[in-house]
């Protein structure tokens, strides 16, 4: 059982789930210093209860939204009002429920192909952060949330394609093969730029990847290679964590 790289914490349920991550993005808002807190946000569906729950009080209010910068860990290239798009999502679930709304960044769309979209994003990042190099004392993120899929993929960094998780120049890079659709994903310096990386893992289809990546039994999943400059922390629920519930 020894193994877990990064702290591990399990809640009962999809409530308890919501609850704690809510708590997390408040604890690393709270904490972050200057006058900007810059968080990277995962879509899909696990992460959309607690973005709802951060839209509602006490969080709404105790939070100050408009220091706040939000970043797409990846986004599928699809219109931004499409039912598939993470930034729709996003702006649904948390931005527009809110009274004064954080600055979003969606991956640009209209007009461009996925390559010159991922290098636009990139550009974004960079400005963002106020310059294009990695510097371990200035992470680019306060806050990075991430799913891991069944598969061990997190953002858009699939098994098996090299391409992406060997890049270490570029932030942004296309991802045309191994999806129904192109998708935009930030990399692994960008996403290892961050005071706090959280994997969010929820459902008992989870599990059996969650294990082997906790346990070390696959450190070639995408999730399992992932090394944050800061703080790791494995947020799950006991449908997905399974024995490491305790």
């Amino acid at each position: 059982m020894k193994p877990v790289r990064g702290e591990l914490v399990v809640v009962p349920d999809a409530e308890a789930f919501a609850d704690q991550g809510a708590r997390l993005f408040a604890a690393a808002a709270a904490a972050a210093a200057g006058e900007r807190f810059v968080a990277c946000i995962a879509g899909g569906s696990t992460p959309r209860a607690l973005y709802e729950r951060l839209a509602e009080a006490p969080w709404r209010e105790t939070i100050d939204w408009a220091r706040i910068d939000l970043v797409l860990g990846d986004e599928r290239f699809v219109a931004p009002e499409d039912a598939k798009s993470n930034v729709r999502m996003i702006r649904e679930a948390l931005v527009d429920r809110l009274p004064v709304p954080p600055r979003l960044h969606p991956v640009p769309f209209a007009g461009m192909t996925v390559d010159q979209a991922a290098a636009a994003y990139q550009l974004d990042l960079a400005a963002i952060h106020g310059g294009e190099l990695l510097d371990p004392a200035r992470p680019v993120f306060d806050l990075c949330l991430l799913g891991m899929g069944d598969d061990g993929h997190t953002a858009s960094l699939l098994p098996g394609q090299e391409d992406l998780l060997g890049e270490r120049q570029r932030w942004v890079m296309p991802v045309t093969k191994g999806r129904p659709e192109p998708r935009v994903t930030l990399t692994y310096p960008i996403l290892e730029s961050a005071r706090l990386v959280v994997f969010l893992v929820s459902g008992a289809g989870k599990r059996e990847m969650l294990d082997r990546v906790l346990g070390g039994a696959d450190r070639d999943a995408p999730a399992a290679r992932l090394a944050p400059a800061g703080r790791l922390v494995w947020l799950a629920d006991r449908a997905a964590a399974g024995r490491w519930a305790g």
